[in-house]
Parts: C-alpha cells; sequence; structure tokens
C-alpha cells in the first residue's frame, strides 16, 4: 500500500507524455518529470515521497521534504489565511496547511510570512497536514545538544503559554522564557536570539532580557522619552499600581523602580506624591 506523507519505494512500470508512472505492485502513482532527479529505465526501484497534489491525488517526488508524517522539520510559512491557518512549504509543489486549530486564539500572534515553525505532518483522510510539535514531542526528538549556562542561541517561539513562552532552539531543544524574562509581545514561529540560564532533563530555561546593567539603561531612556513628550511630567512615581505601570511601558513595576531610581540618583527627575518631574537642565 502507497503511504501518502512518508517514503516509499516503488518501481517504474512505464513512462507516460506527463512523466513516470509507478507501482508498489498494486497501486500507481504518477511522478511528474519536474520530480524526478534523473531519467528512469522501466522496472527500475525508486526511492519517493508521496503528497498530494492540487487535485488530492497521490503524487510522487524525489526531491527530498523537508518534514514527513514521521519526521518533524522546520519549515517556513509562506502564506497566511484569515480564520483559516497559515501554509508552510516542505518541499513539494503542494503547501501544506497548519489550520487555526493548533494557531493562537488571538490572530495577531500568529505567524507571519517567513516565520517558522517545527511541524509533522498528519493525514485528513487523502490530504495532508502540518501540526506544529508540543513541548513533549519536541522532548521526544532526544536532541543530543547541550548549552552552556549563558550561552546565546536562535530558536523559534513553538509555544504562547499564560506565564512564558515556548521555544525550539535551532538544535531542537525545548526553552522556557518566563513573562517576566521578554517584553512586548511575541508571535508563533518568530525568530528570537535567547540566553540559555538553565539545562535540565534535556529542556532549558531562557531569557531574552539583556544583562541587568544595559536593561536599566534602556528602561531609564524609556522613562525620559517619556517625559520629555509628556511636558516634563507623567502620572507615575515609584509608588504607581504595577498594572498600570505595565500597561504604559512595558516592564514590570520592579524594573520600573530600578529605572525610576537610577534617574533619581543622577538628578535627572525630582518628584512630588502624584507626579515625577524632568529636571531641565
Amino acid at each position: 500500500m502507497i503511504k501518502i506523507g512518508e517514503y516509499n519505494t516503488l518501481k517504474c512500470i512505464r513512462e507516460s507524455d506527463l512523466g513516470y508512472m509507478l507501482s508498489d505492485g498494486k497501486d500507481e502513482v504518477l511522478m511528474h518529470y519536474k520530480q524526478s532527479m534523473k531519467k528512469l529505465s522501466e522496472n527500475e526501484e525508486v526511492k519517493v515521497f508521496i503528497y498530494s497534489d492540487k487535485e488530492k491525488r497521490p503524487t510522487a517526488t524525489m526531491l527530498p521534504p523537508l518534514a514527513t508524517i514521521s519526521q518533524a522539520g522546520l519549515v517556513s510559512v509562506i502564506d497566511v489565511l484569515p480564520n483559516v491557518g497559515v501554509f508552510v512549504s516542505i518541499n513539494t509543489p503542494k503547501d501544506i496547511l497548519v489550520s487555526k486549530d493548533y494557531l493562537p486564539y488571538d490572530s495577531e500572534l500568529w505567524p507571519q510570512i517567513g516565520d517558522k515553525l517545527l511541524i509533522r505532518l498528519k493525514l485528513k483522510g487523502d490530504i495532508l497536514t502540518a501540526k506544529p510539535l508540543n513541548r513533549y514531542e519536541i522532548k521526544e526528538l532526544k536532541s543530543e545538544h547541550k548549552y552552556a549556562d549563558f550561552e546565546h542561541v536562535d530558536g523559534y517561539v513553538c509555544r504562547i503559554l499564560e506565564k512564558g513562552i515556548g521555544v525550539v532552539t535551532i538544535h531542537n531543544v525545548y526553552a522556557f522564557i518566563p513573562d517576566s524574562q521578554f517584553r512586548g509581545k511575541l508571535r508563533l514561529g518568530q525568530l528570537v536570539n535567547c540566553c540559555i540560564t538553565k539545562s535540565i532533563d534535556g529542556e532549558c530555561y531562557a531569557t531574552l532580557n539583556p544583562v541587568k546593567e544595559e536593561l536599566v539603561d534602556t528602561d531609564k531612556q524609556i522613562l525620559l522619552d517619556y517625559l520629555k513628550t509628556h511636558n516634563g511630567q507623567m502620572n507615575f512615581t515609584a509608588k504607581s499600581n504595577a498594572k498600570e505601570i505595565e500597561s504604559e511601558f512595558h516592564m514590570s513595576r520592579k524594573a520600573f523602580k530600578r529605572a525610576y531610581g537610577g534617574l533619581y540618583k543622577e538628578r535627572l527627575i525630582y518628584f512630588d506624591e502624584e507626579k515625577t518631574f524632568l529636571i531641565k537642565k
């Protein structure tokens, strides 16, 4: 039986105007000339990947796919269809759908064109679709790569959680990044460069934040820019509500207080019970 979504070893039984007809001794499938990497002889056996064409017919290719039903692969998003899902390229003429069922409810967090997902193929009837790997499936890949503490590595956002994000590194290692360790919103499939903070049991913890000194300088500049664009004053002090600070500045209250204290020590601001003022020099 010819298996869609997997490699099959088939025999060339004849040549047609469109390409080669291949068979497993029972079923037949066409391989277009463009999908053949060499000229085939009658009765020659060839290893091919079987996918579904635009007419939902099984079709063969000798070109290696980036992912199969049994083999995970990192693939690029090539199109986004609102309310449907995203299409990814697996190196076949027919692109593969990742259904919205596997994507965040908030479409702003969906992958964009050029983002990458670690997927396996799924067979739905005679149609191939794709499913992103979850944390446990990534761990089952059993990557042998080991990271040193504070090593930087590229990865792609693979999970968006209530208390952080999951990233799959370029070595197929899963890393969890708590929400305190990155700023703003990140979308599924987005490329990030993370710093490994701890490795345990084949997984990692990581951060997207720069070292504390750089982060404080960045936060101080955010507060200064805010003051300069609001007539040199703001309705925030070190006693302000954490939710209001997060909403306005996209930083934690702790980070706000560090930056705020730094500006005060440098005599760039002063404050009263309700407001903070920029010292004009």
